[in-house]
């Protein structure tokens, strides 16, 4: 999702004892908001941790990653302006719950934190924006979503049908009993493309500069 803009400068963040250490680097302006280096770095570890995957820190997948982190801003943004709710601390904390849930042990969870070089309170935080996109998701587009019956039997017919037979299974099951999973996989779709536009469209509105001398 998204579409970059041209490159403009580099900045640093300045320690107020060492002002001549660079101690941080702008990766992304986004009007006036700022998404540093560190945050790119920080939540390619943090997304690696989550799917069990070794960080990859490229830049390709860094430039994907500042992306990621400016669609999650946009959403913010707009949550904070037309008030939607945020996540319940209940929430982030049985998400968090589910995630030590994958580890064996205490001490598989602790090895792998720092194996990552993580701490909980960034896996809090970014669970936190997760379940915040998803939240903005559900109330914002998926209302807007109505899903006809004709619809529905085009989808059967042109994706379930042929993904059905594509593995081989065998009676392939009828329209009734396949009718309430191709209505949930049409309203992701187009869900998704709502999503999709809306993203494009608040990075219209947005000016973001990307620092191309972070993604090198």
């Amino acid at each position: 999702m998204g579409t970059p803009l041209r490159p403009l400068w580099l900045l640093g963040v300045v320690a107020a004892t060492l002002p001549a250490e660079i101690i941080d680097r702008i990766a992304v302006t986004v009007d006036s908001s700022v998404i540093t280096a560190s945050q790119v770095l920080e939540e390619v570890r943090v997304t690696a941790f989550l799917n069990g995957a070794n960080p990859d820190f490229t830049p390709a997948s860094r430039r994907q990653t500042a992306d990621r982190l400016i669609e999650q801003l946009l959403v913010r943004r707009e949550m904070d302006l037309t008030r939607y709710p945020q996540p319940e601390a209940g929430e982030v904390r049985d998400a968090f719950e589910r995630v030590r849930a994958h580890f064996a042990s205490e001490a598989a969870y602790r090895q792998a934190l720092a194996e990552y070089r993580l701490e909980e309170t960034e896996i809090a935080a970014a669970l936190l924006r997760q379940l915040a996109l998803l939240r903005f998701i559900e109330l914002r587009f998926r209302p807007e979503i109505q899903v006809q019956e004709s619809d529905v039997m085009q989808y059967y017919e042109n994706a379930y049908l042929p993904a059905i037979r594509q593995k081989g299974v065998t009676p392939e099951p009828a329209f009734e009993d396949a009718r309430e999973q191709c209505e949930q996989a049409l309203t992701e779709q187009l869900v998704d493309q709502r999503v999709d536009k809306w993203l494009k469209e608040a990075r219209g509105r947005a000016r973001i500069v990307y620092s191309e001398e972070a993604f090198q």
